[in-house]
């Protein structure tokens, strides 16, 4: 063994898997993208551009130069997902009663001296 005895070949550890889509999307998002005016854009830059285009006028023009227009539905649901997306999710509390609305009881169990922590009994 070329190792001595409880020591890694690795001391780092396997490396992380890579994640498939992820690792293609970024791979396209890096290519370039020509505009209708002949400028080049990342992919990535172009869909940020596009994302808005599309939340501040409704419309969203293509690499190609067709510009599509957007129905009000899809317009709303763009915003939400740029606004989670960009602020993270809306944030939630939880009011927690007890029965009928009325507050919770809460028990303390002190351990007695004799007895070894958490034993009650």
């Amino acid at each position: 063994m070329p190792w001595p005895k409880g020591q890694s070949g690795n001391p780092n550890g396997r490396p992380p898997k890579e994640r498939a889509l992820t690792a293609i999307l970024e791979a396209a998002g890096s290519r370039s993208i020509v505009m209708p005016d002949g400028k080049k854009l990342s992919g990535k830059r172009f869909i940020a551009q596009a994302l808005w285009e599309l939340v501040t006028t409704g419309k969203v023009t293509m690499p190609d130069g067709v510009t599509w227009t957007v129905e009000p539905r899809d317009w709303l649901e763009t915003v939400k997902w740029m606004y989670v997306h960009i602020d993270g999710p809306a944030k939630q509390s939880h009011e927690l009663s007890g029965p009928n609305g009325s507050a919770l009881l809460i028990e303390y169990v002190i351990p007695h001296e004799n007895q070894p922590d958490g034993d009650t009994g």
